[in-house]
């Protein structure tokens, strides 16, 4: 695993392509998701993101948390102003959508988004650990409807630094937040992040601490 700090040579020129194309997905059931067995069932129809957006289908996306263990933090991007949904506000350290380039598999899609958005390059996709997915309609709070596959990657600063090389069309700040302020911040509906919903929530930071519990004890061993 490698992050460069300067210039990114994979950012992206442009903040989102209205025509990347997505595939729909079915509505998450109305007698419950199982976070850990379920996943999302296709249409079988596709659809370019200015549509898909417009008309609130459901999609798919990954999302990377950077998680630094030893000292009980995350790494946060700043959505540029130009993003098509929560602009301007703290969000996931980094996240993208699933298109139909990515063969349905979301690993690829948070490896893409690592480089292109924080210029960390990944040497094995397999350091990307999968927790669960998680439908989240997102629409009516200024979002999207996004079935949300969530990876933790561990990240040692001493190491990998905690700067990044972020691509500015995507990202215009980072910054390392403690775990417990992340928490506060979304329990509080603070307007300066990016909403999750409360069964994200509560898997997330479920998970996190048995996570960054693991990474504790893996680094004092």
């Amino acid at each position: 695993m490698a992050s460069s700090v300067g210039v990114n040579p994979r950012a992206l020129a442009e903040a989102q392509r209205a025509d990347e194309m997505f595939e729909v997905m079915r509505p998450p059931p109305s007698d419950g998701f199982d976070v850990d067995r379920d996943r999302p069932t296709p249409t079988g129809e596709r659809k370019a993101r200015g549509l898909v957006h417009a008309d609130g289908d459901w999609h798919r996306s990954a999302h990377v948390w950077l998680v630094d263990a030893r000292r009980g933090r995350l790494a946060m991007q700043r959505r540029s102003a130009k993003k098509d949904t929560f602009p301007n506000r703290w969000d996931i350290s980094a996240a993208g959508h699933v298109s139909v380039d990515d063969d349905g598999d979301s690993r690829k899609t948070a490896v893409n988004e690592l480089a292109e958005e924080l210029g960390v390059e990944l040497d094995d996709p397999r350091e990307l650990e999968f927790q669960f997915t998680c439908p989240a309609e997102m629409a009516p709070l200024g979002g999207c409807n996004c079935f949300e596959d969530v990876y933790f990657l561990p990240w040692n600063v001493d190491s990998n630094g905690d700067a990044f090389a972020v691509g500015e069309a995507e990202v215009t700040a980072t910054k390392w937040i403690d775990i417990d302020d992340l928490r506060r911040a979304l329990e509080d509906d603070d307007g300066s992040y990016v909403p999750r919903t409360a069964t994200y929530r509560a898997h997330f930071f479920d998970r996190l601490a048995r996570f960054a519990a693991r990474e504790r004890a893996r680094d004092t061993a």
